[in-house]
């Protein structure tokens, strides 16, 4: 019986402090360093389909999120086409980063890139802090 007892509290007290482990995360990095088409225009990033920024060109925009398979798209302002970027499905490793660099060709898309091309990319752009616009006060 004490043992029953026993390993009934030792289940429990080890599901208490499993349930407070922290979160473990990782980065992402969005990086836009297009040509002069929609160069004026700032593209909007989404993470698992919710808007983490408004990007512009020759800049690049950091996020920590949760370590796990994510899926990312982008979509053009301005004139044109609104539509959504075909989604691309990323793993977050914890304390890693990922990559994802903006294609603007015939389509707009993002692709991953490996982290020694990222960053002689991220020497030539500047950093995005506040990534979408303040809400309005009514």
């Amino acid at each position: 019986m004490k043992i029953k007892i026993f390993s009934v509290l030792l289940i429990t007290v080890s599901c208490l402090f499993s349930s407070f482990k922290p979160q473990e995360s990782g980065q992402v990095y969005f990086l836009r360093s297009t040509n002069n088409v929609g160069s004026l225009l700032a593209y909007k990033v989404y993470i698992d389909d919710e808007l983490v920024c408004h990007l512009k060109n020759n800049r690049y925009s950091l996020h920590n999120i949760p370590a796990g398979e994510h899926t990312v798209t982008i979509q053009g302002s301005g004139l044109g086409s609104h539509a959504k970027s075909r989604p691309l499905k990323i793993t977050v490793l914890p304390d890693k980063s990922n990559y994802m660099v903006v294609i603007n060709g015939s389509d707009l898309y993002m692709q991953e890139a490996v982290e020694s091309s990222a960053k002689e990319l991220l020497k030539r752009l500047a950093e995005t802090r506040e990534c979408l616009p303040k809400k309005k006060d009514k």
